[in-house]
C-alpha cells in the first residue's frame, strides 16, 4: 500500500514539473527590450545565435511576431516572444529554469 502511494506521489511530481508555453510565457520575464528591427529579423538573429550555441528550440509564428520555444524532457524551458507594433519590436524572454538564463539572455540582448 505504501509503495503504491509513493509511486503515485512520484508520478504526480513528474507531471507537475512539466511546463507548457503558456505557463512559461506567464512568468515574469528575465529579459525585456525593444528594437527598431522587424520581429522576423530580430528573431532570426537570436535563432542563429542559439543554434550556434547548441540550444534546441522551435520557431513559431504568432500574431504580429514570432516565438522561439526551448524544450527539454520536462517540458518548455524558455520562451522568447517578439511582437512588432507601431514600428518597433517588443522582446520578452521568460524561463522556467534559472540555470540557463544568462546563456540565452546574452544573444537576445546583443541582437537588439
Amino acid at each position: 500500500m505504501k509503495v503504491r502511494l509513493v509511486l503515485s506521489l512520484a508520478a504526480l511530481a513528474v507531471l507537475s514539473a512539466c511546463a507548457n508555453v503558456k505557463d512559461v510565457r506567464a512568468r515574469d520575464p528575465v529579459f525585456y527590450g525593444s528594437t527598431q528591427r522587424t520581429a522576423e529579423d530580430y528573431t532570426q538573429c537570436v535563432a542563429d545565435a542559439w543554434k550556434n550555441m547548441g540550444v534546441n528550440f522551435q520557431q513559431k509564428a504568432v500574431r504580429n511576431g514570432f516565438e522561439l520555444i526551448q524544450e527539454d524532457s520536462l517540458g518548455v524551458e524558455a520562451v522568447l516572444s517578439t511582437t512588432h507594433w507601431k514600428g518597433k519590436t517588443e522582446v520578452r524572454l521568460s524561463t522556467r529554469i534559472a540555470r540557463r538564463d544568462q546563456s540565452i539572455i546574452e544573444p537576445a540582448n546583443l541582437c537588439l
